[in-house]
């Protein structure tokens, strides 16, 4: 019987980090580590101006948040794009069956409105929590309520 593979994306707002499962009881190895620095030199296109809102129907438009929010968030945005397209590719070139992710909550949700149909097919457990700074022994014992490792 062929093993279930099993790869699992943990992140945050400036990591993503990779492991692959290759079975049940064989732990996590880490295979990639991205930075914020995936998308250095790409061409990320800020918004020139904060957003616009109108307080109720028919009342004047006000800005909804400052240059610095908005550059944040445009920031998470390219990074997740980044993250989810170097993880299509590493899940359709060593054939793996399964997808998992744990991400802070903000970036989970970006992740989750980015995800390709193949990934999002995959996807067997997402997690809003920020493991990025575990290491892979870690990480099994906190998801082991949820899935085998």
């Amino acid at each position: 019987m062929k093993p279930i593979k099993t790869l699992v994306l943990l992140a945050n707002d400036t990591t993503a980090r990779l492991f692959e499962n290759l079975g049940p009881g064989r732990g996590l190895t880490e295979i990639e580590d991205f930075s914020a620095a995936l998308i250095v030199g790409a061409n990320v296109r800020y918004s020139d101006r904060p957003g616009r809102n109108t307080a109720a129907p028919g009342m004047a438009q006000h800005a909804t948040a400052d240059q610095a929010e908005a550059e944040e968030v445009q920031s998470r945005v390219a990074f997740v794009r980044a993250v989810v397209a170097e993880t299509e590719v590493r899940f359709r070139e060593k054939g793996y069956s399964r997808f998992v992710m744990a991400a802070a909550p903000a970036t989970l949700g970006v992740l989750r409105a980015h995800l390709s149909e193949t990934l999002r097919k995959a996807l067997v457990l997402d997690v809003d929590k920020d493991f990025t700074a575990q290491g892979p022994a870690e990480v099994v014992k906190r998801l082991e309520g949820e899935i085998v490792f």
